[in-house]
Parts: structure tokens; sequence; C-alpha cells
């Protein structure tokens, strides 16, 4: 009879290892969405860390932090997003270059608006529940 498999114990071992499994991958998930998409040391465009010293001041209200060359280009693309027709400082910015700027504006809108969703608000709130 000591061989006995206890099957409460059992089931409540595997319900606690996935609980673990759980709570990790909901840790994890907020890690790569908050700390990593947002994180004020690199620039949210390219990825490079930033050096703050030295920064010249923004033309415009920048909506995210960028490095010197992601600011410049910034600045360029809504000086023609404003000004139809306008020229480029650089023959490379052509049509694509607005366009990729264009998506990656729009997909970090889209981030911004998944952060406020409320699926992703409960998600904060039963990890920060899980974590004290």
């Amino acid at each position: 009879m000591a061989d006995i498999i206890e099957f409460g114990k059992k089931a409540q071992d595997l319900k606690s290892v996935r609980s673990a499994d759980e709570r990790a991958r909901k840790i994890e998930a907020l890690r790569k969405v908050i700390q990593c998409q947002r994180c004020a040391l690199k620039c949210s465009k390219c990825g490079t860390q930033l050096d703050r010293e030295g920064q010249e001041p923004a033309k415009y209200v920048l909506p995210y932090r960028f490095c010197l060359n992601c600011q410049e280009e910034y600045e360029e693309y809504r000086e023609r997003s404003e000004k139809r027709g306008a020229s480029p400082r650089y023959y490379w910015h052509n049509e694509h270059w607005m366009n990729t700027w264009r998506s990656w504006l729009e997909h970090q809108r889209l981030l911004d608006d998944y952060r406020l969703s409320k699926e992703f608000l409960q998600l904060l709130r039963e990890v920060e529940e899980l974590t004290q």
C-alpha cells in the first residue's frame, strides 16, 4: 500500500507547475512589450544606445526617443509630410523611405493602443497579483 500514488497530491503538483509556467509566460510577455520596446536607453527606431549629451533640440515634439540620426530623419519625414512635394535632403530618402517611416510610426501607434487595451491592462493586473 505504500506504493499507491496519491492522485490528489499529483494533480496539485501538476497544477502548481502549470501555474508557474503561466506566470512565467505572462511576465515574459510584459517584459517584451514594456521593457524591451520602450527602453529609455536606446533609440526607438534603430535600437542604438542613446547618448543624450550633445543632442540637438528637436524641431518637433518627438513621439519616441531617437538617436541623432533617427531624429534628423524623423524631422525630414515630418517636413516632407507637411509640405507635399518638398525635395528630399538625400536622394535615397525616396517615396519608399517615406513609406517606411509612415509604416513604422503606424506600428508604434498600434503598439501604444495595444498597451492601453483592456486585455493588456488585465494582464498587468494579473502579473502584479502574481508577484505580490
